[in-house]
């Protein structure tokens, strides 16, 4: 009676090994905070930092809503010497007034500190909090037309990106040279309006992280230009738990499983 319980006591720990090392294997394998077309390495809690080397300094920058009938959220400025700092809130469903980006859901959300630089001492001018990736490139004009790329663009499909960034050339109105560039770690996208306005944006982004690195922008009277200060250095190459499925862990550990069985029963029975 004694063995016949042992017996159930470690074939009973056996399966427990099992969907506790399958369960593992699940968990390590994709992130439950990261979409499947990000990267799922970037720390979101990371802030990350943007030197600014120009922006329009004449006249403080109103934010708008996506909503254009509600109250702006306020007025921002930073200076030449400043920085934009961007700490990523999470992915979650695009605004309903967020209708003039490609960028489907889930997109990127984000807090935005602006700092000025007072003779030599950085200074917060205004902090916005979990605003959407579509409405931070509205405002600041990180991308072009419905090209919302903004601080994070996905890292999955490269050539869609191309494609829609080239899509952006629509006379008569956005009649746009639209440039692409792709090396192995950046990809710019350059847009050159050709009426009214006159917008020029080139953008510059890290194809591991996704992470926006450089913007050179103007649009009217309104210019800024940063550099990403601190990308993060994320690993490109598979991890070693996650490259194992699920279907292989669990039957590799079901075999292994039945062949210690089978090993107890025949010890059992030498014994007898």
């Amino acid at each position: 009676m004694i063995d016949s319980m042992n017996n159930k006591k470690l074939y009973f720990g056996f399966f427990v090994a099992i969907l506790v090392f399958c369960t593992f294997n699940l968990s390590v394998t994709s992130s439950p905070l990261t979409p499947d077309n990000f990267n799922d390495q970037l720390d979101l809690d990371e802030i990350y930092v943007y030197n600014v080397t120009s922006f329009n300094t004449s006249k403080s920058l109103e934010w708008r809503e996506l909503d254009w009938f509600a109250p702006p959220r306020g007025f921002v400025n930073t200076t030449p010497g400043g920085q934009i700092l961007v700490n990523f809130t999470g992915f979650y469903d695009k605004d309903p007034y967020d209708y003039f980006n490609l960028f489907e859901s889930p997109i990127p959300y984000m807090n935005i500190e602006f700092k000025k630089n007072l003779q030599g001492i950085l200074v917060t001018n205004t902090t916005f909090y979990n605003i959407s990736n579509g409405e931070a490139d509205m405002n600041l004009v990180l991308g072009y037309n419905y090209f919302k790329s903004g601080f994070l663009i996905p890292n999955n499909n490269f050539t869609f990106l191309k494609q829609q960034a080239y899509a952006q050339d629509q006379p008569p109105w956005m009649n746009a040279t639209v440039i692409v560039e792709e090396t192995q770690n950046n990809i710019s996208f350059d847009f050159r309006q050709k009426e009214g306005l006159l917008q020029r944006t080139k953008s510059i982004y890290d194809k591991i992280s996704g992470l926006l690195i450089y913007t050179n922008s103007s649009f009217g009277n309104y210019t800024l230009e940063m550099t990403l200060t601190n990308l993060p250095a994320l690993n490109t190459e598979p991890q070693i738990i996650p490259s194992y499925t699920p279907i292989i862990t669990f039957t590799t550990l079901s075999i292994t499983t039945i062949l210690l069985i089978l090993n107890i029963k025949k010890k059992q029975k030498n014994k007898n």
